[in-house]
C-alpha cells in the first residue's frame, strides 16, 4: 500500500484553487498595519480585473506604509469613502472563494474601513437583533477567506522551533522561489499583487510531493532526509 506524501494534500489544494473558476483574489493597501484600506484590487481566476480603486480614509496614512506602498493622502482625497463602495464589493464577493496572501490582515482592515467609513453598517435599520445584511455577509467572507500565505509556508521549508510551525513566506520570495516572473507587475500595488498570488497559486499547483522532503519531518536533521 502506498502512502500518500505529506506535501500532496497542500499541493492538491493550490491545484484545487488553480481550476476552480468561482475563485477571486483580493488584496489591499492600507494606511497603516492597524488601519484603513485605501486601494483595493480584486481578480477573478482568469486574471481579469474585477475592481482596481483607491479610497479616502478617514485618519493619517503612516509614513512607513506610504514608503512601501507609495500612495499619499494626495492621491486619494477626491477618492471615495470605503463605506460608498462597499454595496459593490460585498455583491462581488458573496458565494465566491476568496483568496487572500495573509487574510488575516486584509479582512481585519475591511472590518476597520466599514467601521471608520460606514457607521452602524452592522446594524438593521430597526434594530432588531442579528445583524445587519452587511454584517452576515462580512462574517461569511472573514470566515470563508482562505490565506495563500498560511498554504505556502511548509513549501518555503523554513522551520520555526520556538513555534513548532512553518515561518511565513513573504509574496516576493514565494515567488522568486518557484522562479515566477513578476517583472511586469509593480510593487506593492493592489492588483498587482492579486496577479502575483495568482501566478503563484498556478506554479504551486504543477509541484511535485517528492520536492519537499521535510514536510513531514519537521524537526529532523536535515543530513536525515536529504
Amino acid at each position: 500500500m502506498t502512502t500518500e506524501h505529506p506535501a500532496a494534500p497542500i499541493i492538491e489544494r493550490f491545484l484545487d484553487w488553480a481550476t476552480d473558476p468561482n475563485v477571486l483574489i483580493l488584496d489591499t493597501e492600507t494606511t497603516g498595519l492597524h488601519g484603513q484600506v485605501i486601494e483595493l484590487g480584486i481578480i477573478d481566476h482568469d486574471g481579469r480585473v474585477l475592481i482596481d480603486e483607491r479610497f479616502n480614509p478617514t485618519c493619517p496614512i503612516e509614513p512607513r506604509a506610504q514608503e512601501v506602498h507609495g500612495i499619499s493622502l494626495s492621491d486619494v482625497q477626491d477618492r471615495p469613502r470605503f463605506g460608498e463602495r462597499w454595496p459593490e464589493i460585498r455583491d462581488l464577493l458573496d458565494g465566491r472563494r476568496v483568496l487572500i496572501y495573509n487574510a488575516q490582515f486584509d479582512t481585519a482592515r475591511i472590518c476597520t474601513s466599514l467601521d471608520a467609513t460606514l457607521p452602524h453598517w452592522y446594524e438593521t435599520e430597526c434594530g432588531s437583533p442579528g445583524g445587519s445584511r452587511d454584517l452576515h455577509m462580512f462574517n461569511a467572507f472573514n470566515r470563508g477567506a482562505e490565506c495563500v500565505m498560511d498554504l505556502y509556508a511548509p513549501l518555503a521549508g523554513n522551520w520555526n522551533d520556538d513555534y513548532g510551525t512553518y515561518r511565513w513566506a513573504k509574496l516576493a520570495d514565494a515567488s522568486a522561489q518557484r522562479g515566477i516572473d513578476i517583472s511586469d507587475l509593480r510593487k506593492h500595488a493592489a492588483i498587482s499583487d492579486c496577479e502575483q498570488v495568482r501566478r503563484l497559486v498556478q506554479a504551486c499547483a504543477t509541484l511535485n510531493p517528492e520536492d519537499f522532503p521535510w514536510i513531514g519531518r519537521e524537526g529532523e536533521p536535515s543530513g536525515t532526509w536529504m
